[in-house]
């Protein structure tokens, strides 16, 4: 673990922890969830940024299916700053990459103070585990290492820069895909519990007796009743991930947000009006966020009944579903609701 003398077995866990495998890498087969463990597994509250912009270093380096000629990757491309280049250089092209990178705070100056407070035994272990190529590792991360203040500064720096010129442009999408995806994970927590939200998270991700289980070589992991914090990316597309053993930030899965598309689509279509009528379509976009009946109302500044009438016409349409909740109505966006107010993904 950070900051502590770490026994071969968690040397080895901690190996297995860093990043979903290509073809032929070892990586977690399976993580156990104790009760203890389930009761204390949450969505994070808000986009991590951190976990934003490695899972953008990782994208470009790798050059993900789904991501060639994406408008994320094209403008991140033209706009990647030289510093940083070194960086890149943490992250192989395939494998594990440095945990302590992509912290799960929700603000970016803690996240990047707990990054250049790692403690030098990690740094050693997992800036070594993170150089996979032929020949000796350039001198800055040998530096780095051995915990030298310059290097830390340059791999900070790197990360700082490109959040800036890479992530933070595209923040509100990067928001707005998040709360997609929690508002349709919550919605399968109510209906199915936590097992039905971990069997709809991703394709390459199972429950099965209490255990998450994905693809790879068998290793069998325990949270030790920390519980897990469950991560969407907005700008992640390859499989779903384990950050595990970090006291900073407690245990994650990161996988890639739904749907796709509305990092950019802030107003969806321009003919949606046409197609719904204006009233019906400014009730789609209010619900980006669940509101009760009552709320929708306010918002648009209609009566109570116009609001629950145009909200059972969408519902009709399979655009719009409905809940009860006491003496309240909840609406909120189907999938394919949310795919007609974001447009297509680009």
């Amino acid at each position: 673990m950070p900051g502590s003398e770490a026994t071969d077995s968690e040397l080895a866990e901690r190996q297995l922890s860093g990043g979903p495998a290509d073809a032929g890498d070892a990586y977690l087969s399976r993580v156990h969830l104790s009760a203890e463990d389930v009761a204390r597994t949450r969505f994070c509250p808000a986009p991590a940024p951190l976990v934003e912009t490695v899972m953008g270093l990782v994208t470009l380096r790798r050059r993900l299916p789904g991501t060639a000629g994406s408008r994320w990757a094209s403008r991140a491309q033209r706009a990647f700053p030289a510093t940083a280049r070194p960086v890149l250089e943490l992250i192989p092209r395939t494998g594990s990459w440095p945990d302590f990178l992509s912290t799960v705070v929700t603000d970016l100056d803690q996240g990047l103070e707990i990054v250049q407070a790692t403690p030098r035994q990690v740094l050693g272990e997992e800036v070594a585990l993170s150089w996979r190529r032929a020949g000796r590792p350039p001198l800055w991360l040998r530096a780095l290492a051995d915990r030298d203040p310059e290097a830390l500064e340059v791999m900070v720096r790197g990360l700082r820069d490109f959040h800036a010129a890479c992530v933070a442009p595209h923040w509100p999408g990067i928001l707005r895909s998040f709360r997609a995806d929690v508002s349709e994970r919550v919605a399968v927590l109510a209906a199915d519990g936590l097992a039905g939200v971990f069997g709809a998270l991703h394709e390459d991700l199972s429950w099965r007796d209490r255990s998450l289980e994905t693809s790879g070589m068998t290793c069998e992991l325990w949270l030790n009743g920390n519980g897990l914090q469950i991560v969407p990316s907005a700008i992640w597309t390859g499989k779903p991930w384990f950050s595990l053993y970090a006291p900073q930030w407690g245990n994650a899965l990161i996988y890639p947000a739904r749907p796709a598309g509305t990092l950019y689509s802030a107003n969806g279509p321009r003919d949606l009006a046409g197609l719904l009528g204006r009233t019906r379509a400014a009730v789609l976009r209010a619900l980006r966020e669940p509101c009760s009946t009552a709320e929708l109302a306010t918002r648009l500044g209609i009566s109570a009944p116009s609001a629950s009438e145009h909200a059972t016409a969408l519902r009709a349409a399979d655009l719009v579903q409905t809940v009860r909740r006491g003496r309240a109505v909840h609406h909120s966006l189907t999938p394919l609701g949310r795919s007609l107010l974001d447009g297509p993904a680009t």
